[in-house]
């Protein structure tokens, strides 16, 4: 480590090196207004006071300003830094290949570029104001985003009527800016590795966290896109998309509530199975709108398909062996994929016992329930059983309502604790990129608390045949783990923003008896301490909410309507938590896309179509009613459930096969961009 520091110093030696001492309060407060941090990097206590001096000198010969201060809560050295040459961003943009929207110069002087394109197409019928007016019928953004050109700093007039710097650097959003320096640190190289990747691989360099501004506003999901990039706008323009979909949904089932309020709830109606179907057909449409969506978005963001920039992806947790590519004859970090398959077992078989406690648990709180009558049954535990029949210790009417408490919460805890589980024995998979981390987590956790949340429903369901119970057992889960939600998506920010406060006033205190430095230094410090925003949380407890919606419908049609009003609540938390700075202010990406999410949500779809038509042809057949009692005509249900199930994916398929996942007008945008292009370069 250290030659390599010497290495890199002497690479990187600077004739007049600046003073590496704390500056006074006064001095600090004149240069802080005219000097904005952007990033603070945390290093471990083991960095000694040469190797910050050496990485402080080489920031500071790549353009970086940076001060040195403290963390005296856990006495981690903070290294603020930003760059004040808007020149340095402004030709990394054009290395990121970032796209912007080209001022329009029709009315005004045309470049000396424009003139070029003029000679090589037909400018003339591209302004056609007959073809213009033809555009805006189709959709007026086309005519505004087809204008979308990759940055470059020598053609940067053509993006800013002015031609300074300083003013065209505000072409990119703040969420743009932070990703342009973080992209430009990582260009900084020690030997084969940049100097980011190399300081966190050898446990010196903790993190880097980007620092809020002083003033957060988000009215809106392009002002959240703005300041905290796309990979946190896309899921609050997921969630509204969701509600404005769900609230179809939700009418059909207030609808389909009334007409059958009168109805017996011990069985499954004919109303009750149409809405099923209905529920079936919007989820098909609900994720294929999605995904016309998320196209959408990718042009209005100016994305096209660049999802994260993958040389920042880099998992610094990787460790490979140097192999040679013999395509290519060079050397790569490789990593067996015998060896990442053997730790995918081990993490399958680390989710079986967590699985297996949760199961018997609640296997023994069904016998108390009375849920498992027979007793012939393997689940059939007489002992506990008896606890709740007449004369037991558990014979009270409040019994049930507490063991359904203690069964949500134990859904909670065991997935909390397999949650710890599966982030360590995803990291032993050792993959090389966070979104393959990222996927992989995805997978396992979605179906671990598919599992947990869901198989004691179907077991009810499918083997005990008791639809009341099924019904009363959804509605008292659903409705309480929503509350449950609600209170810690509500009141938890609030709490935090009053925790924070006085927190950070304390701090303060502490800081400004110890060190002589200025006020908003401390804010900046005081930030550190807050924690880091994961929607990881978010989304799957969306998800599986679509779960409850989608996979008991013929049972549960009120979970569409409870779950759009719910759903105002935890946006408004979202956002409440984000723009009063209750968490640290995460690292922005290109995104326009939920990834694998949107997958998952299709394995629900998919799977709810065996739920309900399970339901609908039981229902059919009186299985819920005469099953326990004498045989069924097992051959015939069997056969009606072929005929549905295949019917309803074949038609499944040819919806999602007909609809197109880009909107016409997206396709002319990206289209006519092309054909720009092309005849520009020819």
């Amino acid at each position: 480590m250290k030659q390599a520091f010497n290495q890199l110093y002497r690479q990187h030696t600077i004739s007049n090196n600046k003073s590496f001492t704390l500056p006074t309060k006064q001095s600090l407060e004149q240069s802080y207004q005219d000097v904005k941090f952007q990033f603070v990097m945390q290093f471990s206590k083991n960095t000694t006071q040469e190797q910050l001096e050496q990485i402080v000198n080489i920031l500071l010969n790549h353009g970086f300003q940076s001060y040195k201060t403290r963390n005296l809560q856990n006495d981690k050295i903070l290294l603020f830094i930003c760059i004040g040459d808007p020149k340095i961003i402004l030709e990394q943009a054009e290395q990121m290949q970032l796209y912007k929207l080209v001022i329009d110069r029709s009315n005004t002087q045309m470049h000396d570029v424009y003139k070029k394109i003029a000679e090589k197409i037909n400018v003339k019928k591209i302004l056609d104001e007959r073809l213009v007016i033809a555009l805006n019928q189709i959709d007026q953004r086309i005519v505004k985003f087809e204008n979308y050109q990759k940055f470059k700093y020598d053609l940067k007039s053509d993006f800013c009527l002015q031609n300074d710097d300083a003013e065209i650097i505000k072409i990119f959003s703040p969420s743009e800016t932070l990703l342009i320096i973080y992209n430009y640190l990582h260009t900084i190289k020690i030997g084969d590795l940049d100097m980011i990747h190399f300081l966190k691989t050898e446990e010196y360099l903790l993190q880097v966290t980007p620092i809020h501004d002083e003033i957060v506003q988000l009215n809106s999901v392009s002002d959240i896109e703005r300041y905290f990039g796309g990979n946190l706008a896309v899921y609050f323009e997921f969630m509204n998309f969701y509600q404005s979909m769900l609230k179809y949904l939700a009418i059909a089932a207030i609808i389909t509530l009334v007409i059958d309020h009168q109805s017996s709830l011990f069985k499954i109606t004919n109303v009750a199975s149409f809405y099923a179907v209905v529920t079936m057909v919007w989820s098909t449409f609900f994720i294929i709108a999605w995904r016309r969506k998320e196209n959408e978005l990718s042009v209005e963001w100016g994305v096209f398909g660049q999802q994260h920039i993958k040389r920042l992806d880099l998992n610094p947790e990787y460790k490979g062996k140097p192999k040679m590519n013999y395509i290519t004859g060079l050397v790569k970090n490789s990593y067996p994929t015998s060896s990442r398959i053997f730790y995918y077992m081990v993490s399958l078989f680390e989710a079986i016992p967590i699985l297996i406690i949760a199961g018997l648990i609640k296997i023994v709180v069904f016998n108390i329930n009375g849920l498992i009558r027979n007793e012939s049954s393997i689940f059939y535990i007489r002992l506990a059983a008896k606890l709740n029949q007449e004369g037991g210790l558990l014979y009270y009417k409040y019994t049930t309502n507490i063991l359904d408490i203690f069964t949500i919460l134990l859904i909670f805890y065991i997935n909390t604790l397999y949650t710890k589980v599966c982030i360590n024995s995803t990291k032993r998979e050792n993959h090389r990129t966070n979104l393959r981390f990222y996927n992989s987590l995805i997978l396992k956790r979605f179906s671990f608390e598919l599992i947990n949340r869901f198989f004691h429903l179907f077991y009810i369901a499918f083997i005990e045949f008791d639809i009341p119970t099924l019904r009363s057992l959804l509605i008292k889960l659903f409705v309480m783990d929503q509350i449950r939600r609600v209170l810690l998506e509500s009141l938890l920010p609030l709490l935090m923003k009053q925790k924070y406060e006085k927190q950070k006033e304390q701090y303060c205190l502490n800081l400004q008896k110890k060190e002589d430095i200025n006020e908003k230094i401390v804010d900046r410090i005081a930030e550190l301490e807050l924690w880091e925003y994961d929607d990881f949380d978010d989304y799957i407890e969306v998800i599986f909410q679509y779960g409850y919606i989608v996979l008991f419908a013929a049972i549960f049609p009120l979970a569409a309507a409870l779950t759009y009003i719910f759903n105002f609540i935890e946006i408004w938390s979202d956002k409440f938590k984000l723009a009063n700075k209750l968490y640290q202010r995460n690292l922005p990406k290109k995104a326009y896309s939920i990834g694998e999410w949107r997958m998952v949500l299709m394995t629900l779809s998919v799977l709810s179509i065996y739920t309900n038509t399970a339901f609908i042809a039981l229902a059919y057949f009186n299985v819920f009613d005469t099953c326990q009692k004498s045989g069924c005509d097992w051959e015939n249900i069997l056969l009606l459930l072929f005929i549905i199930e295949h019917f309803s994916l074949g038609l499944k398929y040819i919806v999602q096969q007909t609809i197109n996942s880009k909107p016409k007008w997206v396709r002319i945008v990206l289209r006519r961009m092309k054909r720009k292009r092309r005849n520009f370069h020819n």
